[in-house]
């Protein structure tokens, strides 16, 4: 895409820390037309290139996906928040499930926030699944475009 082209944005995860952070310079950058965020409540934000869609993680819809150009994931939870089981329900189904949604839905470029030391080998439950999570994403959904940030 060339210097000039604008970009509809697909985030899930924007109310958490780093989500905010996001989706602020989303909303603020002249190349971003649009901002699409998918969470289970609505954000305390209003923004014109703003649409917030309530959904159900286990349950996305594949029409929420399409017409985006990027999709970012900035889902996340802890263990001591949600419990393992939670934990590897939202960090791991659950970004999965948004990943393959986005892949179906035509999205180009995904953006993945992992950790540092995700490994899918790790004795460690919360570096094993970022692991697990970033190599299929890899290796089963062929985007043009992937990025993982630590």
């Amino acid at each position: 895409m060339s210097a000039a082209s604008t970009f509809k944005v697909l985030i899930a995860g924007a109310s958490g820390a780093t989500g905010k952070l996001v989706m602020d310079r989303l909303l603020k950058a002249d190349h971003v037309e649009q901002v699409t965020s998918l969470g289970r409540r609505e954000l305390p934000i209003e923004h014109p290139k703003l649409i917030q869609k309530i959904v159900n993680f286990e349950e996305l819809q594949a029409d929420d996906f399409v017409g985006h150009d990027v999709a970012i994931c900035t889902l996340g939870t802890t263990r001591a928040k949600s419990g393992k089981e939670g934990f590897i329900k939202v960090d791991r189904d659950f970004i999965m499930a948004y990943a393959t949604k986005a892949h179906q839905g035509g999205t180009k470029q995904f953006h993945l926030m992992s950790s540092q030391g995700a490994d899918a080998n790790s004795m460690f439950l919360y570096t094993q699944i970022k692991g697990e999570v970033d190599q299929n994403v890899m290796l089963l959904l062929l985007f043009s475009d992937l990025c993982f940030y630590l």
